[in-house]
């Protein structure tokens, strides 16, 4: 789709050169201040650009609109994930502890004996 999208765009901009390089009739525009004299085939994708620039603007800044805005709701509309504990958590390795001794050693304390 991106493909045909790209080669539309370039058909259509070498159509606008065709057009403006064969026509080669000069006419002359007066804007009050100044006298602008050039192809007409200028003054015809001049108008077109005047009036499709912004057109083309209003339409980008919709689509972002509307693309934030569809972004935040799908994002509101997501369940949340709950974490709950593991009902067998496996003990975490704690820093080296000694083992315990095998033997423990006797007391001849008559004191603690009784």
């Amino acid at each position: 789709m991106q493909f045909i999208k790209i080669l539309f765009w370039v058909l259509l901009l070498v159509a606008t050169f065709i057009f403006w390089w064969t026509n080669e009739a000069r006419s002359s525009l007066d804007l009050g201040a100044a006298i602008v004299e050039a192809r007409v085939s200028t003054f015809v994708v001049g108008a077109f650009l005047i009036g499709f620039l912004p057109t083309w603007l209003l339409l980008r800044g919709s689509k972002w609109r509307l693309s934030r805005r569809i972004k935040t709701l799908e994002d509101a509309a997501r369940p949340a994930v709950v974490r709950t504990p593991a009902a067998n958590p496996t003990p975490t390795p704690t820093a080296a502890a000694e083992p315990a001794p095998a033997v423990t050693s006797v007391n001849n304390d008559k004191a603690t004996n009784i």
